[in-house]
């Protein structure tokens, strides 16, 4: 069912907000460090399959997604297995999007998980206030995973910790010679966006000034890290104390191609 051209990990679920197209550009931005990496907002990984450190501390809210990723360490084999068996179909979809992942062993929610992201509605990941997915079929007659990545993504991991939690409790234990990548879901450029409810509750601007503040407190620790985020004139002036790297990127979540083309911005301490 896979494709054996694949040279190195790559991220193997789409996610809002992705860094797949910028992985590149913006670890080039990134400083020489000896210490672990971390990743308290890892959704995709993306930037971290780029970077491929030797010791990593990769963090997400979302446990289910976390989930994916220790059962894809522990055994991607056993996930692969499972998806194998899924048809895509819209029947299907359906059915599988009703069984609750909880109730499932680690490798089958696992496998629930990538088959749901990759055969849903451009990928989205959506969450009601009950914590229920509830993205519509997608009809994409594509695969929806290779063997060969998901060995690659299994071995990357091996050396890493994770951790499901705030990212906050993701940066907990860091050391001087560590360095964190902070992704958050992006601060709204105006109007009402539904694309950050990656778990029942969603990253709201007061999460945007803690996050700031855990910045400024990481700065005067003499910890170096990097924060992706929008431009706006809100992020501007949270971050106002700090160097601005302008990014372009679009966003191909978004259902307006004029849309996509979005304003972000790296900002980092060093």
């Amino acid at each position: 069912m896979g494709d054996t051209t694949v040279a190195s990990a790559s991220a193997f679920i789409k996610w809002v907000g992705g860094k797949q197209a910028l992985a590149s550009s913006l670890s080039a931005h990134f400083p020489k460090f000896s210490g672990r990496y971390f990743e308290p907002f890892l959704g995709g990984a993306s930037v971290f399959f780029e970077l491929n450190p030797k010791r990593a501390v990769l963090t997400d809210s979302n446990s289910w997604l976390i989930d994916t990723y220790i059962a894809i360490r522990n055994d991607w084999a056993k996930v692969a297995t499972h998806l194998d068996s899924f048809e895509n179909t819209k029947d299907n979809y359906l059915a599988v999007r009703k069984i609750n992942p909880e109730s499932l062993d680690l490798a089958r929610r696992a496998a629930q998980f990538v088959f749901l992201n990759k055969t849903c509605f451009r990928g989205l990941f959506r969450v009601n206030q009950k914590g229920e997915f509830n993205v519509p079929y997608g009809a994409y007659d594509r695969r929806y995973y290779n063997p060969q990545n998901l060995a690659l993504v299994s071995d990357r991991l091996q050396t890493a910790e994770i951790r499901t939690g705030d990212f906050e409790d993701g940066i907990a234990g860091l050391e001087e010679e560590d360095f964190i990548y902070f992704d958050p879901p992006y601060y709204k450029l105006g109007g009402y966006s539904d694309f950050n409810r990656y778990t029942s509750t969603q990253f709201r601007a007061k999460d945007h000034v803690r996050l700031a503040a855990v910045c400024n407190e990481l700065s005067s620790r003499g910890i170096l890290w990097a924060v992706s985020n929008s431009d706006t004139t809100f992020v501007r002036e949270l971050f106002s104390s700090f160097r601005f790297i302008p990014i372009s990127a679009r966003r191909e979540i978004n259902l307006k191609s004029q849309d996509r083309a979005v304003g972000e911005l790296l900002i980092v301490n060093f």
